[in-house]
C-alpha cells in the first residue's frame, strides 16, 4: 500500500523526471530544474550508503539563508515518501535530507528497496518550482541505523543506539570477513577514508555495544556524529556501512 501511495503521489506531481517542466504557478523561478546522473533506477547497493549524483540548472545552489528570490536553492531528498507540493515548506525529518552539497551522500539506509526523490527548496526551505528527479535502489547490506536525540543542552551527555542488520557487533579481534564488526563514532570530524585504519583519538569512540554514551558537547550549535562500522582491524567496511546524526546543542 505504501508503494502504491507513493506512486500515485508522484503521478499527481506536475513535472518530469528530467525537471524540464515550466509552470507559471511554480514560484519565482519556474525554470529551475534538476538532473540526476545516477544511480540508475533499480541499482543494487552493497553496504548501506548511496551517492546521488545530482545537479541543478537555472539556479545557484547555496546554503539556506532566507533568500526567496528564486535565484538560489538547495537540495532536498525525500526517502520513501513523496515530495511536498511546490511552494510548501519542506519539514525537518529523519527521512528528508537538506543539503547544498553534491554528490549527496545518503547514509543509514535499511536493507531492502527504497524510493528516492530530489527537489529544490529556497532559502526558507519552501519547495522551489515543480522539477524533481527520482530513482530507486535495493540496499543489500549490511546496514546500521542510528537513533538518538535531535537536541541537547551544553554540558549534557547523550545516548545513541545502533541497530545493525546483516552483521554481528563484536570487539575488534582481527576478523575481516565482514561477518562481524564494531562501531566507531566520529564526533564533529569526518570519517576515516576507506581502506585506512581508524585511529584511537579523543573524538572517536570505538565500541561493540549497541547503546553508546556520547560525552557532553561544550559549545552550542549544530554537532555531527558519524557512526561507521569497522572490521576487526579497525578498517571501515567497504563498501561503507554508516549513518549520521545531527544534534543541535543550546
Amino acid at each position: 500500500m505504501r508503494r502504491l501511495a507513493i506512486a500515485l503521489a508522484v503521478a499527481a506531481l506536475v513535472g518530469t523526471a528530467c525537471g524540464d517542466k515550466v509552470d507559471d504557478d511554480a514560484g519565482p523561478n519556474p525554470n529551475a530544474a534538476l538532473r540526476l546522473a545516477g544511480p540508475a533506477t533499480g541499482t543494487e547497493v552493497r553496504g548501506n550508503v548511496v551517492m546521488l549524483r545530482v545537479s541543478a540548472i537555472g539556479v545557484k545552489i547555496a546554503k539556506a539563508d532566507g533568500d526567496t528570490s528564486g535565484k538560489t536553492a538547495h537540495y532536498h531528498v525525500f526517502i520513501d515518501r513523496p515530495p511536498v507540493e511546490s511552494g510548501d515548506v519542506i519539514p525537518k525529518a529523519a527521512d528528508i535530507v537538506h543539503t547544498a552539497v553534491a554528490p549527496i551522500v545518503l547514509t543509514g539506509l535499511a536493507v531492502g528497496d527504497h524510493q528516492i526523490y530530489v527537489v529544490l527548496g529556497d532559502g526558507t526551505h519552501r519547495r522551489l518550482g515543480r522539477s524533481f528527479v527520482h530513482t530507486s535502489v535495493h540496499v543489500k547490506g549490511p546496514s546500521i541505523k542510528v537513533t538518538g536525540p535531535a537536541t541537547a543542552k551544553v554540558g549534557e551527555p547523550i545516548a545513541i543506539e545502533v541497530h545493525a542488520t546483516g552483521v554481528k557487533l563484536a570487539p575488534a579481534d582481527g576478523d575481516a570477513s565482514g561477518r562481524t564488526g564494531h562501531v566507531h563514532v566520529f564526533i564533529d570530524r569526518m570519517p576515516t577514508a576507506a581502506g585506512e585504519p581508524i585511529p584511537k583519538a579523543a573524538d572517536i569512540i570505538h565500541t561493540a555495544v549497541d547503546r553508546i554514551d556520547v560525552p557532553a558537547f561544550a559549545t552550542p550549535g549544530e554537532h555531527t556524529l558519524w557512526v561507521v562500522l569497522g572490521d576487526g582491524n579497525h578498517v571501515p567496511f567497504a563498501p561503507p556501512v554508516m549513518d549520521k546524526l545531527t544534534v543541535v546543542v543550546s
